[in-house]
Parts: structure tokens; sequence; C-alpha cells
């Protein structure tokens, strides 16, 4: 198990941002997690990584120990987070990864500050919603916001985010995904969808190194979707890992199969 640090950050605004720091490598990750969940997550996967690498997980205000004070949630804002935990930690320069929400939580950040991010991997995620997948996501914010709508998501959910695996009650992950969404709560998951919306606002003519990974069996993004998201990305990769929409948590040795050889040739580390 890595080294472990928990620190905490206060807004202006009464919010709180929780981060962990993983190991004590030289190579600083930034690593973003996904709805409802919070940086915890990326335990695993700070694991199989070697001592070169640490990783900076923070839990996003709302999430996890993070509140998230008064101001509207929105990607800039969630990014603007970030780069204060860059600066508590002298973090000058980072490679950003992100699944899912947290895979469009690292383009705005990356389109935000392009100058501390030497490259990024987007995992599970998407880069822009037309007009028909935007109507979709603030359906589906208002459908949480709704009483009791949280509680009718949580199968739907946790079938998109686990597959068949969703249905299996002794299940750590499962379990414990389960009680993140329901203590995130309507209104903030309902935010974020909200949010989501907003990532095509922070595309970049000249983007750092990008890798796109795919789960092969994610029941959440389609794969045309993330196939246009590598398409969209000027020099972008794109490797499938085998897993569903929460590769990264549920199977952490593939995805560091999958990441590293991208990680370990990238020019920035000879800085």
């Amino acid at each position: 198990m890595p080294h472990e640090t928990l620190q905490k950050l206060s807004g202006s605004d009464g919010s709180t941002i929780v981060y962990r720091r993983y190991g004590t490598g030289p190579r600083v990750l930034t690593a973003l997690h996904s709805l409802a969940l919070d940086g915890s997550w990326y335990e695993p996967l700070a694991t199989v990584l070697d001592a070169d690498y640490s990783i900076l997980a923070p839990d996003f205000r709302g999430h996890g120990q993070s509140t998230q004070g008064s101001s509207p949630v929105s990607l800039s804002l969630v990014a603007k987070d970030i780069a204060a935990m860059w600066e508590a930690e002298n973090v000058e320069h980072t490679v950003v990864m992100g699944i899912s929400l947290g895979g469009m939580v690292a383009q705005a950040v990356t389109g935000s500050f392009p100058e501390k991010v030497d490259a990024q991997i987007l995992m599970a995620t998407r880069g822009a919603f037309d007009e028909t997948a935007a109507q979709g996501t603030r359906a589906r914010a208002a459908e949480v916001r709704a009483p009791q709508g949280l509680f009718d998501a949580l199968e739907p959910t946790m079938h998109r985010w686990f597959g068949d695996e969703s249905q299996n009650s002794e299940s750590p992950l499962v379990r414990k995904a389960r009680e993140q969404w329901l203590q995130a709560g309507g209104d903030t998951i309902a935010d974020y969808f909200e949010a989501m919306t907003q990532v095509g606002e922070f595309q970049l003519q000249n983007p750092p190194p990008t890798l796109v990974v795919a789960g092969d069996d994610d029941r959440s993004t389609a794969r045309p979707v993330i196939e246009a998201l590598a398409a969209q990305i000027p020099g972008a990769k794109l490797v499938f890992a085998h897993g569903g929409h929460l590769v990264a948590f549920d199977n952490p040795d593939e995805v560091a199969r999958v990441i590293r050889p991208f990680l370990d040739h990238l020019d920035c580390w000879s800085r």
C-alpha cells in the first residue's frame, strides 16, 4: 500500500476541498474521480504504479469529504480547485488523468491551465455534448432532483458502471459506489450532470500529449462517443482496456499496463 497523506483546503465560498497524496515518487499524476465517488478510489491504481509515481487525488466539492460551498458548480470552478491544490503542493507541472466526470474535469483543467499540464489521460469520458446528448443529461439532472429520484436512478446507474457485476451483493466496489451515490445527494449529482455539458468549451488547438482509454465492456460511455473524443484531439491515441465504465477502479492492473507505456515515455519527466 502506498504512503498516503490527507490534506484540506478552505475556500472563500465556504467550501472545503479534501485531497489525498499517494506515494512519494517524483513523477506527479493528478487523478480525478467519477461522479458521486471520491479520490480514495485511486488507491489501488497507486499501489500498482511503482515508486516513480505519486498521485494527487482530490474529492470534488460536494463529494467524499469535500463540501460544496456557496458557488454554483461548474467545470471551470472545479478546475480552479485543482489549481489551488497544486499551489498548496508546490506542483509546477503534472500529468492529469480522469475517468468519466473526472475526464471532463481533466479537460477543463487542461483548457484552463495548459501551462501546468504536461499530458492527459482521459478514460471512459466524452469531449462534447450535441444538443440531443445535452438534453438527455439535463433530463437526468431533473430526474435525480425529483423526490425519490436519486433512489430510482440507483440501480440503472450501477448497471451502467459495473454491468452484470452490479447484481453482486458481495462486491465491495459496488457496495461502496451505492453508498456514495446516495450520500452525494440528488442536488449535487444534478449540479454535476448540468456542469458536464460544458466540457466542449475547453478544447485546445494545441493540446498536450493525450491518451484516451476505453473499457471494452463500458455500458455507460458508448464506443462511438469515446472514439469521437480521440478523433477531436490532435495527436491523441486511443486504447482499449479490459473492463467496464470504471475500469481504472475495477481493473487497476490492466489500466496500469495500458497507461505505463504512455507515461514512461513522456519527455516531461526529464525536465
